[in-house]
């Protein structure tokens, strides 16, 4: 187990390296500010994941963090697809669908605990330009979602956030980013995949490190 454990951290490690790599190997062929002009279609895609024994919170709420010794075998992962339209320059509107999945190993009995989350909704992105390369972005929507269980009921909230990120433009219409998830947020039960309980402000960079988000954004025209 202690043999799994280091690789996987060192796995991680790999994995940030060669996201590095990749910005410096694609950043020197963006030609163009990293901006968005108006009446612009996008497509984009979003997946997180994250894999652990001790950093995750769990969606029933049953455990924390003073407790992880109690769990084992982490494993979470997001996919989010959205359609984005540019209603003026750096400001985009959007709706995004997704789905995604939570297990882990409840270590006193040894059982299995998974759940599916499925979520959609619309929101407001908005971007600061920094140079010809690099943005920022902050981003304000509310999801519908319904959440599922083996060993749980199932149930359905909302939720409301605002994200913070960091884009670049790799080329004539690519983008990638970072997404740092819920500076401020809103969910309307305690049940839910983040394991968040009503109005919270929580760290973006902590979340990120905890489950990283990126994003790649593909413009249409």
């Amino acid at each position: 187990m202690e043999f799994l454990k280091k690789y996987l951290s060192y796995f991680k490690r790999i994995l940030w390296i060669c996201f590095i790599q990749f910005l410096l190997t694609f950043s020197i062929q963006a030609q163009t500010k990293g901006v968005f002009e108006k009446e612009k279609w996008l497509v984009e895609a979003q997946t997180g994941l994250s894999f652990s024994w001790a950093d995750l919170a769990l969606a029933d709420n049953s455990l924390s963090l003073e407790q992880e010794a109690t769990f084992e075998n982490a494993f979470k992962a997001e996919l989010n697809l959205g359609i984005n339209y540019s209603l003026a320059k750096n400001l985009l509107t959007g709706f995004n669908a997704g789905v995604g999945y939570l297990s882990y190993d409840t270590q006193q009995t040894g059982l299995a605990n998974t759940f599916t989350n499925y979520q959609f909704g619309p929101y407001l992105r908005y971007y600061i330009p920094l140079n010809g390369l690099f943005a920022l972005f902050a981003q304000s929507g509310v999801d519908q979602n319904f959440l599922s269980s083996n060993r749980y009921s199932n149930t359905s909230y909302f939720n409301a956030y605002l994200d913070l990120g960091f884009s670049m433009k790799l080329k004539s219409k690519w983008w990638i980013s970072l997404r740092f998830t819920n500076l401020a947020s809103y969910y309307s039960d305690d049940f839910n995949f983040e394991d968040r309980d009503g109005f919270g402000i929580s760290n973006p960079l902590k979340n990120f490190i905890d489950f990283p988000v990126f994003g790649v954004l593909y413009q249409l025209d």
